[in-house]
């Protein structure tokens, strides 16, 4: 299915993770929650501007094209915001994304920056045409991602977040243990960039680190806290 399709990432640490990719069905769902939400706020602002104008129609149909050409221009800046501030701003996810558990990630599985956002989202109007993104749907059934044009261009991916087992359990005991140098390097450089990763992918990376260095096969904090303790932290 289109849903379990994963982004495989060879990170610095030399350990591979897989992030399971947003289908088609998911990213459409997110999208019509954030265009009914945007609707109601138009809604809102049309009903607010009827009070201080009776006949908000007939103003719009003698409005000379200058003023047209500003509220089309209002409307799509509002529309670009929106996309943009939200998932610069609020790890990768609209209101609609958050609902469905997706998320905006850079191809390399890191937090998208405010300019690739920016970039994305700006591309929408690329991706809508002629009317209703048939241009986007179709790069998304050919790209191998689901990426749309904006995404292309940008550099970003959308992945689904994947519930973790967050239950604590006791830490395995390591005695003296002695790292070889290149484990060390590996957890130390782990540890050192832990923070800037997405939490989805920091615990994954810290369950493979784990296993492989014989420290607790569950638990996310267990193995966090065996982690840090080979590497003084």
């Amino acid at each position: 299915m289109a849903e379990d399709l994963k982004l495989t990432l060879a990170t610095p640490e030399r350990v591979a993770l897989s992030l399971p990719l947003a289908g088609l069905g998911s990213r459409a769902i997110a999208y019509l929650v954030d265009l009914l939400l945007m609707l109601a706020a138009a809604f809102v602002g049309y009903f607010v501007y009827a009070l201080f104008d009776p006949d908000p129609l007939k103003t719009w149909q003698t409005a000379s094209p200058f003023a047209r050409g500003m509220v089309g221009l209002l409307l799509f800046g509002f529309n670009w915001v929106y996309w943009t501030a939200l998932e610069a701003f609020w790890h990768g996810q609209t209101l609609g994304k958050r609902a469905l558990h997706i998320r905006v990630v850079r191809a390399d599985g890191s937090p998208a920056s405010l300019i690739e956002c920016a970039i994305r989202n700006l591309m929408r109007a690329i991706d809508f045409l002629p009317a209703c993104y048939p241009t986007g749907l179709i790069a998304m059934l050919v790209d191998a991602k689901h990426r749309r044009l904006g995404d292309l261009v940008a550099g970003t991916v959308l992945v689904r977040e994947e519930k973790i087992d967050l239950e604590r359990y006791a830490a395995a005991a390591t005695g003296e243990r002695r790292l070889s140098d290149a484990d060390l390097e590996l957890v130390t450089s782990f540890l050192s960039r832990a923070e800037a990763l997405e939490p989805q992918a920091r615990l994954a990376l810290a369950a493979q680190l784990s296993k492989k260095l014989g420290g607790p096969a569950e638990g996310a904090e267990a193995q966090l806290a065996f982690l840090r303790s080979l590497g003084g932290k």
